[in-house]
């Protein structure tokens, strides 16, 4: 992309699309508004997420709880608790949440090892 067509991309009115969505703009979007470029893609793939009506918003905001959990990823997860909180989850749903994200990673850890072990046998 050439330097002119930077201009082209509107970061404000990303930034405040993200805003709506999110009630705040989470770090990955504030740094990334340093490469326009680099936004857009990202804001992109992440809008058509956001206004896919295929799921609710608060059960997106469940399974990004459970995937921030299973991956280890304060960031993303207390983001995500935030915005499920202003979409109305209760306390029991974002725990639950984060239960069935850090249990589909020891899962995975005892099925890979199991396996392992049950090979070593």
């Amino acid at each position: 992309m050439c330097a002119n067509e930077n201009h082209d991309i509107n970061v404000t009115l990303i930034l405040d699309k993200v805003e709506d969505y999110f009630g705040f703009v989470p770090k990955i979007f504030q740094v990334l508004s340093e490469n326009p470029p680099a936004l857009k893609a990202f804001f992109d793939k992440t809008e058509f997420m956001m206004t896919d009506d295929s799921l609710p918003p608060i059960t997106k905001e469940f399974v990004s709880i459970g995937a921030a959990a299973a991956m280890g990823s304060p960031h993303c997860l207390a983001t995500h608790l935030e915005v499920a909180r202003e979409f109305g989850a209760t306390d029991e749903q974002l725990l639950l949440a984060i239960i069935i994200g850090a249990s589909i990673t020891e899962t995975t850890a005892l099925s890979k090892s199991l396996r392992v072990y049950d090979d070593f046998k």
